[in-house]
């Protein structure tokens, strides 16, 4: 059911990518962020790809990696990190020429690794979740700054900050204003 679900949405955003006009001015962009996930604490980096389908609605594919972080107590030392790969979009709402909202929403798979050194063993946790949350750009000609929160239902709920910039490519003839 979880792969048919998956597989609906795949497909809905192939046909997304595919309606954009064939002659219209293309958009792109890359993001490099940080981000943290606030419930286990976990810091890490994320790479992102969005493409532009027009001027307010873009979607996109992202790849967070969070660094192992060392927990211990009396009895054992934890190393956890995880690996989440998302796919997202978001519906930008411009307040004025240079700042812009948007909601967001997507599907997201995690892969969390907890490796314990005291015994030398390794768990690993995969599942999805459904993301939802907001975020604000801050368009600085090709360069825009951002945040975001994201709040991901499912197997387990988790909360995610992340700041970070964006860089966008264009190709393709500008459409006349």
């Amino acid at each position: 059911m979880k792969n048919l679900i998956f597989l609906k949405g795949l497909f809905i955003a192939l046909l997304l990518f595919l309606t954009t006009g064939a002659g219209a001015q293309k958009k792109a962009s890359i993001d490099l962020a940080y981000i943290r996930n606030i419930r286990p604490q976990l810091n890490g980096i994320n790479v992102s790809a969005f493409y532009h389908f027009n001027e307010r609605l873009i979607g996109g594919i992202e790849m967070n990696r969070f660094v192992p972080v060392k927990r211990e107590n009396e009895e054992e030392s934890v190393e956890l990190s995880a690996w989440d790969f998302d796919l997202n979009f978001h519906y930008l709402v411009p307040l004025n020429k240079t700042f812009k909202l948007y909601p967001l929403t997507g599907i997201s798979h995690t892969s969390e690794k907890e490796l314990n050194r005291t015994i030398g063993e390794a768990s690993y946790e995969r599942f999805w979740s459904f993301n939802t949350g907001a975020g604000v750009l801050l368009s600085l000609g090709r360069w825009s700054p951002h945040a975001e929160y994201v709040f991901t239902w499912g197997h387990m709920n988790q909360q995610f900050l992340l700041a970070g910039i964006s860089y966008e490519l264009e190709w393709g003839h500008k459409e006349k204003k």
